[in-house]
């Protein structure tokens, strides 16, 4: 297997908080989303913590809570919402447009030692890209690739997992981010 491009070379430049992060990035049902799911056990039992961002952008999402206190709370005006419960923290901060990526991040790696990103193509971190089975059979034109997940074999010299090598993946990445 083809190593992944040295880390200096994906993300120079960039802040440290970038360093944390690396996109699963694809089409609308490409399989991003299972591929998370899949990566996150494995890295866990690598030790490491993960949060994860997922980038959508669409600006009428439904955030679940319609008639409960919190949706009431973001209706009346507040800011920031948090709701504390047995086992979860969940907090929601209103912005006027899309809030600015690096104060996502630093959000996030406070507590992580890596930050799983779904989405933001054309991101300033680290890509791995998740093909469709109608996709063709060379590597889509994201900036930053680093890896590829396809069912099919690709014209390719980075390296290219299958969408069941969560584990090869996880190792990958923890590789690959543990070298900056």
């Amino acid at each position: 297997m083809t190593p992944p491009p040295e880390p200096d070379t994906v993300h120079p430049g960039n802040p440290a908080v970038f360093r944390k992060a690396v996109a699963i990035v694809g089409h609308s049902n490409s399989g991003k989303t299972e591929l998370i799911c899949r990566l996150l056990p494995c890295l866990a039992a690598r030790g490491l913590r993960v949060a994860v961002l997922k980038h959508s952008h669409h600006s009428d999402l439904d955030l679940g809570d319609e008639g409960k206190d919190t949706w009431r709370y973001r209706q009346a005006g507040a800011q920031t919402v948090a709701l504390a419960a047995r086992g979860v923290l969940q907090v929601t901060r209103a912005f006027p447009g899309e809030p600015p990526l690096e104060m996502v991040l630093e959000t996030l790696a406070a507590e992580a030692d890596m930050v799983l990103v779904e989405g933001y193509k054309s991101g300033p971190f680290p890509k791995v890209a998740v093909l469709g089975p109608d996709e063709g059979d060379e590597a889509p034109d994201y900036p930053h690739l680093i890896a590829l997940v396809s069912d099919t074999p690709l014209k390719t010299r980075l390296p290219v997992f299958q969408p069941h090598q969560g584990e090869e993946l996880g190792r990958c990445l923890h590789e690959f981010l543990t070298q900056t």
